[in-house]
């Protein structure tokens, strides 16, 4: 499928630089401001890149970038921000081997998916700040024992 099909809009949708880089509306673009060609520009530039990385990659690329753009709030996907909050609440609420075990497989399902660097540094301080001093130095006894390469 090309670009110009995965962006198709009709002519009364306002599409934003996006689409009209992606050529879903590219003439109309032309008719747009200096700031509007420009973002069209860009936009059709990280499009290029991305359509022509490694899925993997790409998708390395995307969760990064939109890590950065998180506020710290309920995870990307909640469409009324209710994520972050239901999981408080349930994890509150939830038996210690019922936590457990949704944390482990969560943890386990995250190992192939994209997600940010920060992401996964955020996660692993989360549970660092869980050990208790002994069970840090415990940990950091058997990485520096065992985990130089």
């Amino acid at each position: 499928m090309s670009v110009q099909e995965r962006f198709r809009v009709s002519e009364t949708e306002n599409p934003g630089a996006l689409a009209g880089a992606t050529g879903a509306d590219f003439e109309a673009a032309r008719f747009k401001g200096e700031g509007y060609r420009l973002r069209a520009e860009w936009a059709r530039a990280v499009w290029f890149a991305l359509d022509h990385c490694h899925p993997e990659d790409a998708a390395q690329v995307c969760a990064g970038y939109l890590d950065t753009l998180s506020t710290g709030g309920p995870a990307l996907g909640a469409p009324f921000g209710t994520t972050a909050g239901e999981a408080m609440i349930w994890a509150e609420s939830a038996p210690v081997n019922e936590l457990a075990a949704y944390v482990a497989a969560g943890l386990d399902r995250l190992r192939g998916l994209a997600l940010a660097r920060n992401a996964r540094k955020r996660l692993f301080w989360a549970i660092w700040k869980s050990f208790s001093p002994e069970d840090r130095r415990a940990f950091l006894a058997q990485v520096n024992g065992r985990g130089r390469a």
